[in-house]
């Protein structure tokens, strides 16, 4: 078990490459919080999906249907490779119980419908979180491991995590719900169970205190790594300030098409988009040209998903801050989904908690995108309809973004003649966007995209010189 430990703590940290310990109180609480997180076996799980609902009353979600959300529910279970849906039941409730979560009747049928199929390993109920009582009634029931929408995602998470970043960002994510099972340990409702799921969080040698302190030790770890990580990216973002290129961040609702959309607008072939939820964990960078021949940066972030809790998403607040601090924002939303317009409020819900500065918010490219999809599409005006599979709408997007770059950055289209070959021809070559160039005999008309501080060198440099001599 040490041995597997060891690696797990690597998972995070890369080892000992950035000067952290790796040592015994790692290895323990990584076990502990393999163990409470009910990281599947190889193979996967075989999953039974329960999609809860309101019936009727304040409480009700006017918004979707039960049936579309099942669907996404099904989706989250099929991202993980070796995970499949057995069945999917659609459950009404008058509420959400307090202690039990479904009243005894639905528990009974579904304890009945996990005990007659063989195939099920575990059951999803797909609801933000259990609370930790009930979480333990229903595994106690059902005698199989029980997910809620935290679980599920965290072991997506973890699947998708790449780089150092993404996966110190994960660990810290898990934190929140150890920190909920081991309190709820304290509290006794693990040892009234007596079940054995009830006695993960009490499970070991460790007492609750040495629990706690651990968990405090490794959880202070961690948050200065995170602090290092926003000091890297701040770091980033001024090297890109400095080069003066613009910078377009690319959001939307998890497997929206953000990077196939960053994908065909750069020509990055290694970009390779993935057909499942959080394809994305990291934030990634792609050098892309407008009709003006204006370089840009876009940036690929991590996709938006509803109930989950904030705090499961927190910790990539230090790579959402990219979209915080680009010139122009692009909302990627799927057209083809049922559930565009839930999804849409969405993700500019989660846009507004970001304290983006509101003349950026409020200037956001609205992108919809797999129209290709669609036999039939209103367009609203106010949206630029696109299919990165066949290549309607790409041009068009790219004027706006170009507009609206020119808009947000204070950069000028102006015209100007030079001699062709001189100075000022190849540093207007170097330093600006050539929207185009008309030969005059030995001048050239020079159309060009530039910032005001570059125009202002250029005035110093060539004609400001021009006149003092």
């Amino acid at each position: 078990m040490a041995r597997r430990s060891v690696r797990l703590v690597r998972w995070y940290s890369g080892g000992d490459e950035d000067g952290t310990s790796s040592g015994a109180d790692d290895v323990q609480v990584r076990d502990l919080i393999d163990r409470q997180l009910k990281l599947a076996p190889t193979g996967g799980h075989q999953v039974l999906v329960v999609q809860p609902y309101i019936k009727w009353g304040a409480n009700k979600d006017r918004s979707t249907r039960p049936e579309v959300k099942a669907d996404e529910s099904r989706s989250l279970v099929r991202t993980l490779a070796e995970w499949s849906v057995t069945d999917t039941l659609l459950v009404g409730l008058t509420s959400y119980r307090k202690h039990t979560f479904f009243g005894p009747g639905n528990v009974d049928a579904i304890a009945l419908r996990v005990s007659r199929d063989r195939r099920i390993t575990a059951v999803f109920v797909s609801v933000n979180v259990l609370k930790p009582g009930q979480h333990q009634h229903l595994e106690h029931r059902f005698g199989v491991p029980v997910y809620d929408r935290y679980l599920m995602v965290v072991q997506i998470f973890r699947r998708h995590a790449v780089t150092r970043e993404a996966k110190l960002q994960v660990a810290l994510a898990e934190l929140p719900y150890i920190w909920s099972r081991i309190r709820g340990a304290q509290d006794g409702y693990a040892e009234r169970l007596g079940t054995e799921a009830g006695q993960i969080a009490l499970s070991g040698k460790l007492a609750f205190d040495d629990k706690k302190d651990l968990l405090k030790a490794y959880e202070k770890k961690l948050k200065k790594l995170v602090d290092k990580l926003r000091n890297h990216r701040q770091h980033l973002r001024h090297n890109r300030t400095n080069k003066d290129l613009p910078v377009v961040a690319v959001v939307g609702y998890t497997n929206a098409g953000k990077t196939s959309l960053v994908r065909v607008l750069t020509g990055d072939a290694a970009l390779v988009p993935k057909d499942c939820l959080f394809a994305t964990l990291d934030v990634t960078v792609h050098g892309g040209v407008l009709p003006s021949n204006m370089t840009v940066l876009y940036i690929d972030t991590i996709g938006f998903i509803s109930d989950i809790p904030t705090r499961l998403i927190e910790p990539f607040v230090a790579t959402l801050e990219d979209a915080m601090f680009a010139d122009v924002i692009v909302h990627v939303r799927d057209m083809s989904h049922p559930n565009v317009g839930v999804q849409k409020a969405h993700v500019e819900k989660t846009l507004k908690s970001l304290n983006i500065n509101p003349d950026l918010l409020n200037s956001v490219i609205d992108v919809g995108n797999k129209v290709d999809r669609l036999d039939n599409l209103e367009h609203d005006g106010s949206s630029v309809f696109v299919s990165c599979t066949t290549g309607e709408g790409l041009d068009e997007l790219k004027k706006k973004i170009e507009s609206q770059i020119i808009k947000a950055t204070g950069r000028r289209a102006i015209k100007i003649r030079v001699r062709t070959g001189r100075d000022e021809y190849e540093w207007l070559r170097t330093h600006t966007a050539i929207v185009n160039i008309n030969t005059d005999g030995d001048y050239s008309v020079m159309e060009v995209i530039v910032t005001q501080s570059d125009l202002d060198v250029f005035k110093n440099l060539f004609i400001r010189k021009k006149i003092n001599n």
